[in-house]
């Protein structure tokens, strides 16, 4: 699926945006402010959402109770996917036809489907109201002279910025580091920590503790668009009276392929099923050149 852990950290963190403050020396200065950097690259975050493009890509979740590689790809009835690993270990036999066996009911549940992009939706249209808060809800001041076509800016709260919902409140607790390309104006990467307790309700609907962290990072797949190639996230906290929160979960993703718009949930199922041979074909040979290594290194012996 899309990282929807990439929208709740968004929705955990980005929504506490802000509008900028320039700071910078005299005979360096950038020939815009900060703020107004964040409001192109924001325009072309979003702008880059709406394009219809696909993508296919390798993907590998870690949290406190799964460890799992996966085959993805993105369709207009939102994403698929083919498990492939499971806490290193490559799923073979019985294991691997379940998992076939499950990405067939799936493409013929159409209210599987529909739930699966209901659900989609509506963190694409979540993720797009925080990204438009963003030069709002926080300060960006230029950090140190650019590095070619990078440049490093810190954020931080706005003071002047009321946030009205919860998620608004952890955001609004929220400083770090924003990278971007200044020449393409697209974000490149985001890290920030939590500052300090932030309490709902005098502590008593819950708080969430210092010390949280959040990373995100994009790369261009195309001269167009960028995709994330990693999430990072490890929050704690308690909410709703007696609800511990912990959220630690890292994604990686990477091997971007683009697919065709129009692609069906049949063809991707095809393309799902083609990765999953090669992959199994790749680890058959990384098996097989290990044998001989640690034949010679007995001898040795």
């Amino acid at each position: 699926m899309r990282v929807r852990l990439a929208i709740a950290v968004l929705v955990l963190i980005v929504s506490s945006a802000c509008s900028g403050r320039a700071a910078f020396a005299a005979q360096s200065a950038p020939l815009e402010t900060a703020h107004q950097l964040m409001k192109d690259v924001i325009y072309n975050e979003l702008h880059d959402q709406e394009k219809y493009s696909f993508w296919q890509y390798r993907s590998h979740v870690v949290t406190a109770k799964k460890d799992i590689l996966r085959e993805q790809i993105e369709t207009d009835k939102g994403p698929v996917y083919l498990i492939l690993a499971r806490d290193g270990q490559q799923l073979q036999g019985t294991s691997a036809q379940k998992e076939q066996e499950r990405l067939a009911a799936y493409v013929n549940n159409p209210g599987a489907i529909a739930k699966v992009l209901r659900s989609h939706q509506s963190d694409e249209n979540r993720l797009a109201q925080i990204m438009k808060l963003i030069p709002d809800a926080y300060v960006f001041q230029y950090e140190g002279p650019a590095t070619g076509p990078e440049v490093r800016l810190s954020f931080a709260p706005n003071p002047h910025y009321k946030p009205s919902t919860y998620a608004d409140r952890i955001m609004c607790g929220l400083s770090g580091q924003i990278v971007v390309n200044q020449t393409l104006k697209r974000l490149i990467s985001m890290s920030g920590t939590i500052r300090q307790k932030i309490d709902f309700g005098f502590g008593i609907l819950g708080y969430v503790d210092p010390g949280g962290t959040f990373t995100i990072h994009r790369i261009q797949v195309s001269p167009k668009h960028w995709k994330t190639d990693l999430v990072d996230v490890h929050v704690q906290g308690r909410v709703l009276l007696f609800s511990n929160v912990s959220k630690v979960e890292r994604e990686t993703r990477w091997d971007f392929l683009p697919v065709p718009h129009n692609i069906t949930l049949q063809q991707a199922v095809v393309r799902l099923e083609r990765a999953a041979a090669a992959y199994q074909a790749q680890m058959e040979n990384a098996s097989l050149m290990k044998k001989p290594a640690a034949q010679d290194a007995i001898r040795q012996r």
